[in-house]
């Protein structure tokens, strides 16, 4: 049996970059007060570069990051399951509406608009290759 040489991380990194852009619901993990983690289920936008993520400044996972910036999301469609790392920051107001372009939205959560944005400078992944 011949085994097909393996693929350099610069390519999968743009396998998983693409795979990302592609999709638009994910699971981001922040960690609570105590240490454990907090997971939600969330939509997002990869631009190739940054993850940004609409919400409200009342969520758990803001509150989160406040004390802990240090994120993960991972996307799974099938086999297949990407995960980014990195560090978070927040940005309301003037800053987030220069961010997208436009006027922020907190969706169906309370407080004020708040725009969570990471580059991930980790990623780990599953089956990216089929």
């Amino acid at each position: 049996m011949i085994t097909p040489p393996r693929s350099r991380y610069s390519e999968l990194k743009a396998k998983a970059d693409e795979f990302i852009k592609a999709r638009t619901l994910g699971v981001l993990a922040t960690g609570k007060r105590d240490g454990s983690p907090q997971q939600s289920i969330l939509g997002y936008r990869f631009d190739g570069t940054e993850v940004v993520i609409n919400t409200g400044d009342s969520a758990a996972k803001v509150k989160n990051i406040r004390k802990n910036p240090r994120v993960s999301l991972a996307v799974v469609d099938g086999p297949t399951c990407v995960v980014l790392y990195g560090e978070a920051r927040l940005l309301q107001g003037a800053e987030a509406e220069a961010r997208i372009g436009g006027p922020v939205e907190s969706g169906r959560q309370a407080g004020t608009p708040t725009l969570i944005v990471f580059k991930p400078d980790t990623y780990r992944w599953a089956r990216l290759e089929g």
